[in-house]
């Protein structure tokens, strides 16, 4: 037995203070929840949490850079919205002021409108701001190339005349001489016109250092057309000699039954005819069976009345005396006899002074002759005579009465009927003699000749625009690391930018290049749009990827660096139970060095 060194109690309270050191990291872990509390507790694990506590750090700051960001283009995006709402309206306006039915004052009040609403697409890109910056209305361009041009090219066209004939026939007077081809008009003119066209296209680039930028392609066409016209009109007259500008010819209206007389191509000349036929007391329609063909010689007219089988043909015969011999052949097919009534009245050509067959004028007044067998007369007008004769020795039957017409001033009247009973089953003749005719004019053939001479000058002015250029950037930190950004370029949306700071429907603007600068402007907003929206949508992922991202990483991070508090308790537990009953043996192995003092006592 020794006393000098108790050696199971130093072994023993060794074990104690290795369960008590247990114990306090255990109520370490479990008071701060955390695995790793110092660098002892884990070195590397350490390192690595931190690292990754930085990365979760920077990823949820990257969320709100990329919110930020996403803000951004949403202000530019409504207000690129706006002024694309304005461009429509605009164009709607320049397409209004088009319209020809509108005055010169209607243009007005719509060209004061186009210019209101230009203002005010200057006023908004002004104003549309985020954090104080401006964002549609920027000019700090960075320009990489510039290969611009303008040209203007002039030229000068005479095209072939353009002649337009028109041949008709007039009547003048007798012994009115020909007319040889000669100008009785010649007038200039002068319209000067435009028309525009305008094609832009934006195309990305990007240059060997990455760097992204645009090429602006905008090509504007002017063509002004000034045309100068000389219209003259040429004229001739030409005596013509074809008979058949003086043989006489008739025209019929059946609505009127009314028949006029003249050579071809000048109306009623030798006079016009008005018949009415009564059939037993009463006037009777009639209708047409059949007729000659037209121009035919002599020429026939078949009519008959309906509800009777009585017919009349009537017969135009055109004599070798350039006069008109008219007959009526009426035939009765009833059984029984037909009373007729066959009234005509004759107006002479007009102006006419009626003589009697020896040359002698005709009485003034109404005059009656009964029977007008034997009877002729001739009518002298200013642009035709003729003459007409009533006779029984003509081969038909003459008129049973003959009135006279003729007033001191005014045109004369010639009325005649014929009064009978047709038997049935029977037929008669009627007719009477009408001319000889001739006229007062000679026949010309007028050719109205219209030419038309033009001088174009031509004025062609292109304007290219072709730009290489870097806009002003904005840069989002949309990462945890170092060249983790998204570019968001600003654009200039301004009248100036847009091309469209002169459009009006007034000079000096032209209203068609108005138009289409306008779809140009809209072509280019809406493009400037697109790439916004472009951006947005790829944020909008982004954020997705910079959350998903701080999640993962928080939860890796919380595997190297978190507490198993249950596997803790467990520690804790056992080694508090290992203190104490380290503490108890302790106690005992104190208690050995007694039985030393035991022995002495003896």
């Amino acid at each position: 037995m020794k006393i000098s060194h108790n050696l199971p109690a130093f072994r023993i309270n060794n074990t104690l203070r290795k369960n008590s050191k247990a114990s306090s990291n255990s109520l370490e872990k479990l008071s701060s929840g955390l695995r790793i509390n110092k660098a002892s507790d884990d070195a590397a694990g350490l390192a690595i949490s931190e690292k990754m506590r930085a990365q979760i750090r920077g990823l949820n700051q990257a969320s709100r850079n990329v919110q930020d960001g996403v803000s951004l283009i949403q202000t530019a995006e409504g207000g690129l919205q706006e002024i694309t709402d304005i461009l429509h309206r605009q164009r709607e306006l320049i397409i209004q002021g088009l319209n020809d039915p509108l005055t010169d004052e209607d243009r007005r009040k719509i060209d004061m409108e186009i210019h209101q609403l230009t203002d005010e697409i200057e006023s908004l890109s002004n104003k549309t701001e985020f954090n104080t910056m401006n964002l549609l209305a920027r000019d700090d361009y960075g320009i990489l190339a510039d290969r611009s041009s303008s040209n203007s090219a002039f030229s000068v066209s005479d095209p072939p005349s353009v002649t337009s004939i028109n041949k008709s026939i007039v009547y003048k007077p007798r012994g009115t001489p020909e007319e040889a081809r000669h100008v009785i008009s010649s007038s200039d003119t002068s319209e000067t016109t435009h028309t525009y066209s305008n094609s832009n296209n934006i195309t990305p680039i990007v240059l060997p250092d990455g760097t992204e930028g645009y090429n602006e392609y905008n090509v504007d066409t002017t063509t002004t057309t000034k045309t100068d016209t000389n219209m003259t009109i040429y004229e001739s007259l030409t005596a013509i000699n074809d008979p058949q500008f003086s043989t006489p010819a008739y025209w019929h209206s059946v609505g009127m039954n009314t028949t006029s007389f003249g050579p071809k191509n000048f109306g009623d000349a030798y006079g016009s005819m008005i018949e009415n036929i009564e059939v037993n007391g009463s006037s009777r329609p009639m209708e047409y069976t059949s007729r000659s063909s037209s121009g035919s010689d002599p020429a026939w007219d078949h009519m008959w009345f309906p509800g009777t089988n009585l017919s009349i043909i009537r017969y135009r015969t055109v004599l070798a005396d350039n006069s008109m011999e008219i007959k009526y052949v009426i035939r009765n097919g009833d059984s029984f006899a037909a009373d007729i009534n066959l009234s005509n009245m004759i107006n002479p050509p007009t102006n006419s002074a009626i003589t009697d067959s020896g040359g002698n004028p005709l009485a003034n007044g109404h005059i009656i002759i009964n029977p007008p067998s034997g009877s002729s007369f001739n009518m002298t007008g200013t642009e035709a005579n003729a003459g007409i004769q009533f006779d029984d020795s003509l081969g038909f039957l003459s008129p049973t009465e003959l009135s006279i017409n003729n007033p001191a001033a005014g045109q004369p009247q010639i009325n005649f009927d014929w009064q009978l009973t047709v038997p049935s089953g029977s037929s008669v003749t009627l007719g009477f003699k009408y001319g000889p005719f001739s006229l007062n004019f000679d026949a010309f053939e007028l050719t109205h000749e219209v030419v038309e001479t033009k001088h174009i000058e031509t004025t062609v002015d292109t304007n290219v625009t072709d730009i290489d250029y870097i806009p002003p950037k904005l840069n989002i930190q949309a990462g945890a690391n170092k060249g983790e950004t998204i570019v968001i370029p600003l654009f200039n949306v301004g009248t100036q930018g847009l091309g469209i700071k002169n459009i009006g429907l007034l000079p000096p603007s032209i209203p068609e290049q108005a138009l289409a600068k306008s779809d140009g402007a809209i072509e280019k907003v809406l493009h400037y749009r697109s790439v916004y929206g472009a951006l947005q949508n790829r944020m909008e992922h982004t954020l997705k990827n910079v959350d998903n991202s701080a999640e993962n990483l928080m939860t890796a991070e919380s595997r190297i660096r978190d507490a198993d508090m249950a596997k803790e308790i467990v520690n804790l537990t056992k080694s508090n139970m290992l203190t104490q009953a380290a503490q108890a043996i302790l106690t005992q192995a104190n208690q050995n060095p007694q039985a030393v003092l035991q022995l002495l006592k003896q």
